[in-house]
């Protein structure tokens, strides 16, 4: 599940896992690398990594630099798994007199449906749903589902193209069904936005902020097509038109002219007549295909129009040592208390995450705030949502890992690299 749902997986909260990013491959666990990134976001396809590690001498064992593509791989974070079960893609390696350098990169479990086609013997799925076409799509990967599709209308029929990914596949449908989606945790295809959060704090921890606001991306009054509003009126908002194959009974115009116009969520940074107009990636089988497009294309563009960029201490929520918080999960709703901002005290939704740790700036979360108001409909119940702005105790340095052993069966293999919090 997302850290912010009620049954989030356990912190193992035990030598080397605090404060630290640990690879876990066949049994070994890998720590102290000189440099971690770990990225997960809403709307992408898979969460990613990247670890590097420079020794001036090789440990006797070799062992660090024998992680190779092909590996299966799980990452956490603070002891929380960010990655489970994923894949290492990438390994590269450098070397000269004075220094070894290693990197490797890897993704989740559903980061292979982006990569592979679709194999099926007709290329079809009759009368299916979003949460039944991603388990049939899936399945072939491993990856479960999670969440529900915020439409349960069913498809009568999904054709795949010679050499169509599963993802884009499924991304193009779930368009349709007005469902965001994205990669949990645990490699599974997550339908909607959690409701977990908290506050982020100018001077407490925020490290560094970036506010931007525009209108590029809106459009429209808000009023429905034909309103009297300002601005409203037919082919003032966002529009979506398609079509779908005819029959005997549906024919001509009912089914090349299918279309359907909605209105702008939020009016208060819009533009007045600059209409958008889309056309639907999949046969328009129904009206409430175009319907759902349209709002689609609402929420997401209507999304842009705010953009906050934060950088926090730690890789949790919480901003507090030891760790208490879980770590942030794309959907978040974040509430930013800063009086440089616009924006302080409205709510915001978290649109991706990105971890990082390195020897000169230490642990940092930096999180892609979106305007919470447009993707409010993506919304799937569970979680917690931040309920206090209560300030959080500030970092009082570098926690000492508890003394509790690891599990039997279990190798620990650091490398040479020692890391620095900054005071």
């Amino acid at each position: 599940m997302a850290n912010g749902d009620t049954g989030s997986a356990p912190q193992r909260a035990y030598f080397p896992y605090l404060n630290r990013a640990v690879l876990e491959i066949d049994g070994s666990l890998y720590y102290e690398w000189e440099s971690v990134q770990v990225r997960a976001a809403l709307m992408e396809n898979t969460r990613t990594f990247r670890f590097t590690s420079s020794e001036k001498e090789i440990p006797p064992s070799r062992s660090a630099m024998r992680i190779k593509p092909g590996q299966k791989c799980s990452v956490y974070l603070d002891g929380y798994p960010a990655i489970e079960n994923g894949d290492v893609i990438t390994r590269q390696v450098f070397y000269n007199a004075n220094q070894h350098v290693v990197e490797i990169q890897g993704q989740g479990r559903a980061g292979k449906m982006a990569n592979a086609s679709v194999v099926s013997q007709t290329g079809e799925f009759n009368n299916v749903g979003l949460q039944e076409l991603a388990q049939q799509l899936g399945s072939r990967f491993g990856v479960g589902v999670e969440g529900a599709a915020q439409s349960a209308m069913k498809f009568p029929r999904v054709s795949s193209t010679p050499g169509q990914s599963p993802w884009e596949l499924l991304e193009h449908h779930a368009r349709a069904s007005q469902t965001v989606m994205s990669e949990s945790a645990q490699g599974n295809i997550k339908f909607g936005v959690a409701m977990g959060g908290a506050n982020v704090i100018e001077g407490w921890n925020i490290l560094e902020g970036r506010e931007v606001i525009h209108s590029l991306q809106a459009t429209g009054s808000g009023a429905a097509p034909g309103g009297q509003a300002p601005g409203a009126g037919e082919g003032s908002d966002y529009l979506s038109i398609g079509q779908r194959p005819g029959n005997d009974d549906t024919w001509g115009a009912k089914a090349n002219q299918i279309n359907s116009e909605k209105p702008a969520i939020t009016t208060n940074l819009n533009v007045p007549d600059m209409p958008k107009t889309s056309l639907t990636e999949v046969p328009a089988w129904m009206k409430q295909m175009a319907d759902n497009r349209s709002m689609f294309e609402a929420m997401t563009s209507e999304m842009l129009q705010i953009w906050v960029n934060i950088t926090l201490l730690t890789w949790q929520r919480s901003g507090k040592a030891p760790p208490a918080g879980g770590l942030w999960e794309p959907g978040d709703m974040v509430i930013v208390n800063s009086p440089m901002l616009i924006l302080e005290g409205q709510a915001l939704r978290l649109k991706a995450v990105t971890w990082s740790q390195d020897n000169e700036s230490g642990t940092r979360s930096q999180i892609e705030l979106v305007n919470e108001k447009a993707i409010t409909s993506a919304v799937v119940p569970g979680g917690k949502p931040p309920v206090t702005t209560q300030q959080q105790p500030p970092l009082t340095g570098e926690q000492q890992p508890s003394e509790v052993k690891p599990p039997s069966g279990v190798t620990i293999t650091p490398s040479r690299r020692t890391w620095r919090r900054p005071q």
